[in-house]
C-alpha cells in the first residue's frame, strides 16, 4: 500500500489529499470489489491501476517521472483484458475537465457522458464483455 499512495500523492492532475481515501477502502478495492495491476521498476512501484466488479475505473496512475513510457497504456489494457471478464456492458470513470488523463481515455475510445461534480467529467465506453456476448447471440 505504501507504494501506491507514494504513486497516487506524487500526480499533479487529478490529486488527493492524504487521507480521504483509508487502507482499508483500497485494499477493499483490489481485494474485494475489484482487482489491481501494478508497474515495477528496479523494485519500485511506478504506476498502479484498479478497477472495479461495477464498471467503475477507481484508478490508473502513472509516477511524473514515468509517463510518457507506455506504462499508463499498458495498464488500461490490462484493466480493460480484466474487464471483459466482468458483467458490466458499460465502464465508466470520473476526471478533471480539462487534463491529460482526458485526453489519454478519449483517445483510447471512452466518450464524455456529462460532468460529474462541480470540476470533473464522466467517461464511459462499452465493455469489450458486452460486445462478445452480442456478437454470439443469433440475429432474429
Amino acid at each position: 500500500m505504501p507504494g501506491l499512495w507514494d504513486v497516487r500523492y506524487s500526480v499533479a492532475e487529478n490529486t488527493l489529499t492524504p487521507g480521504r481515501i483509508s487502507d482499508e477502502e483500497l485494499r477493499h478495492s483490489i481485494e474485494e470489489g475489484g482487482s489491481g495491476w501494478v508497474s515495477e521498476e528496479h523494485g519500485r512501484i511506478v504506476g498502479f491501476a484498479i478497477g472495479l466488479i461495477s464498471g467503475n475505473v477507481w484508478a490508473l496512475f502513472v509516477r511524473p517521472e514515468a509517463e510518457g513510457r507506455g506504462i499508463g497504456s499498458a495498464l488500461h489494457a490490462e484493466m480493460l483484458a480484466w474487464f471483459s471478464q466482468q458483467p458490466p456492458d458499460r465502464l465508466w470513470l470520473s476526471t478533471g475537465t480539462n487534463t491529460r488523463a482526458r485526453a489519454f481515455y478519449e483517445s483510447r475510445g471512452w466518450q464524455y457522458a456529462g460532468p460529474y461534480g462541480p470540476d470533473e467529467i464522466r467517461l464511459e465506453r462499452q465493455n469489450a464483455a458486452y460486445h462478445a456476448v452480442a456478437r454470439r447471440l443469433p440475429l432474429r
